[in-house]
C-alpha cells in the first residue's frame, strides 16, 4: 500500500508543516511582552491579529482561486516576516524608533495566517471521507501542538542559561531578543514553508482511505462497503461527489460576499460566540495570567504543560466524536464535557486572582519557580486550559465538516470562523495591558464569553441524520 498517498499521511505532513512554523510563533507570542517589552507586545499581537480578521474575508477567495497549497505556501512566508522583522528590530538595538518595523512584520504575518489557516481547514476536510473528521484533526492538532512543547523546552533552556534577566522588568528586552533566537526561528519557518509542497490534492488520496490510491485499492473498498454501515456508505458517497462541487467556486468578488454572508445566516450568529472565544481566552491564559503568576524559565514548562493537555484532549475528543453513533449525542457530551473542565479552571482562576485585584502594590504578586509549592495550583489551571481549549477547537472543526459538504463551501466556512477567532485574540490582546483592564476583569469577561457561547451553541447541534 502506498501510505503516503493516505489521507492520514498527508494530514501527518501538514501537522509537520505548522510543528515547524509554530515552534517559533507560538515562543513569541506567549513571551511577546518579555521578548519586545509590554506595550510594543501588546500593539504587535493586535495588529497581527486585527490582520488576521480582516484578511479572513479574503482568504476564502484566494483559497478556492489558487488551490491550498500554494495558499498554504504564501501563508507560511507571511509567518517569516514578523520573524524577520524582528530580526532587524533586534540587530538594531531594540529603538524604539523602529518599533513600525515589528507592526508591520505583525500585519504580514496576520495576513499569512488568514491564508494558512483557511487553506487547512479546507485541506483537512477534504481529506475526510466524512465519518473521521474528528480523529483526522485531533492527529493534526497533536502534531500542530508539538510545537509548543519545542517552543516551550526551548525557552526553559534559554532563559535558564539568561537566568540574570530581569522577571520583574515591564520593558526590558534584554537578552529575551536575541538574534540567535531568532535566526533559529526563521530556519524553522523556512523548513515548514518548503513542506507545503509535500501535500498532494485531495483528490489524489480521496477514494483510497488510509491505503492508498483508489487504483490500487478497489478490492479492499468494495470489502469494506459490505461490512460498514449506511451511514458510512452515504458519507463515502458524499465525500466522492465533492470534487464536481469544489470546481464550481464564483469569481473573486462573490466568494469574498458569500463568506461575509455567512454573519447572516443563524447557524453562524449562534456560533460565534463560541468561535470568538476560541480567540479571546488565550490572551489572558497564555499571556496576562502566565506572565505575571510564573517566572520565564518557569514559564516555559508551563507552556508545555498546557500544550501537552491540548495533545491529549484533542486525541480524546476526536475519538469520541467519530466513533459515537449519534451526532447529536456526541456534541452534547463534547459540550458537557467542556462546560465542567472550562468552569472549574475558571473558579480556581479567580481565586488565585482575588488576593491582588485592584492592588496598587507592584509586589503584590509574586512569580513562583517550578519547584515553588505555589505553582502546584496555577499548573493545575494551565491543564485545564489546554484540555478545554482542544476540546472546543477540535468540536469546532468536527461540526464544520459535518455542516458543510463542499470544499468550497468549507473554505468559506473556516474562514469565517478564523475571522471570528482571530477577532477575539485582538480584542484580548488590546485589552491585555493593565492600565486598560485588571487582569481579574478580564478573566471574568473571558468567563463570561465562555458561557455565552456555550449557551448559544448548544442550540446549534448537528441533526441526527447529518452523515
Amino acid at each position: 500500500m502506498d501510505y503516503f498517498n493516505s489521507s492520514l499521511s498527508q494530514v501527518v505532513i501538514m501537522g509537520l508543516v505548522f510543528l515547524f512554523i509554530f515552534s517559533a510563533y507560538i515562543t513569541i507570542q506567549a513571551f511577546a511582552a518579555d521578548m519586545y517589552g509590554e506595550k510594543l507586545g501588546s500593539e504587535t499581537e493586535a495588529s497581527l491579529y486585527l490582520s488576521f480578521t480582516f484578511f479572513c474575508f479574503v482568504s476564502p477567495a484566494v483559497t478556492n482561486k489558487v488551490g491550498p497549497k500554494m495558499t498554504m505556501f504564501f501563508g507560511c512566508l507571511g509567518y517569516g516576516c514578523l520573524v524577520a522583522a524582528s530580526l532587524f528590530y533586534f540587530e538594531s538595538g531594540s529603538d524604539t524608533k523602529l518599533n513600525w518595523v515589528v507592526v508591520l512584520g505583525g500585519i504580514l504575518n496576520g495576513l499569512g495566517a488568514a491564508l494558512l489557516w483557511t487553506a487547512q481547514g479546507r485541506l483537512i476536510m477534504q481529506y475526510s471521507d466524512g465519518t473521521d473528521n474528528g480523529f483526522l484533526f485531533s492527529i493534526f492538532w497533536a502534531l500542530f501542538n508539538l510545537s509548543a512543547l519545542v517552543g516551550g523546552l526551548l525557552t526553559f533552556f534559554y532563559f535558564g542559561a539568561n537566568a540574570n534577566d530581569d522577571d520583574d522588568g515591564d520593558d526590558s528586552t534584554g537578552s529575551a531578543g536575541s538574534s540567535a533566537l531568532y535566526i533559529v526561528f526563521l530556519c524553522f519557518i523556512l523548513v515548514g514553508t518548503a513542506g507545503t509542497q509535500l501535500l498532494k490534492d485531495p483528490e489524489e488520496i480521496k477514494d483510497g482511505g488510509w491505503g492508498g490510491g483508489s487504483k490500487t485499492n478497489l478490492p479492499l473498498l468494495a470489502e469494506e462497503t459490505q461490512q460498514t454501515s449506511p451511514t458510512r456508505r452515504r458519507s463515502r458517497s458524499r465525500s466522492r461527489s465533492k470534487s464536481r462541487a469544489d470546481k464550481e467556486s464564483s469569481d473573486w468578488f462573490q466568494e469574498m460576499k458569500e463568506t461575509i454572508s455567512l454573519f447572516k445566516t443563524r447557524r453562524m450568529v449562534l456560533l460565534f460566540f463560541l468561535f470568538l472565544y476560541t480567540g479571546y481566552n488565550q490572551p489572558y491564559q497564555l499571556t496576562v495570567f502566565g506572565n505575571r503568576i510564573f517566572k520565564r524559565q518557569t514559564n516555559g514548562l508551563e507552556m508545555i504543560v498546557f500544550y501537552l493537555s491540548e495533545i491529549i484532549g484533542g486525541l480524546y475528543v476526536g475519538s469520541m466524536l467519530d466513533k459515537s453513533l449519534s451526532q447529536r449525542g456526541a456534541a452534547k457530551r463534547c459540550l458537557a464535557l467542556f462546560a465542567v473542565v472550562t468552569a472549574a479552571s475558571f473558579v480556581l482562576c479567580y481565586f488565585q486572582e482575588l488576593p491582588c485585584a485592584f492592588s496598587d502594590d507592584d509586589n503584590c504578586v509574586k512569580k513562583v519557580n517550578y519547584y515553588d509549592r505555589e505553582a502546584i495550583v496555577p499548573t493545575i489551571i494551565y491543564a485545564l486550559w489546554g484540555f478545554s481549549d482542544s476540546q472546543i477547537q477540535t468540536y469546532s472543526y468536527w461540526l464544520m465538516g459535518s455542516l458543510y459538504e463542499t470544499g468550497v463551501e468549507q473554505a468559506r466556512a473556516v474562514g469565517f470562523y478564523k475571522m471570528v477567532q482571530s477577532l477575539g485574540w485582538s480584542v484580548g490582546f488590546f485589552l491585555m495591558p493593565e492600565d486598560v483592564m485588571e487582569p481579574i476583569v478580564q478573566m471574568l469577561c473571558t468567563a463570561a464569553c465562555f458561557a455565552v457561547g456555550l449557551g448559544l451553541a448548544l442550540t446549534e447541534l448537528p441533526k441526527e441524520n447529518v452523515m
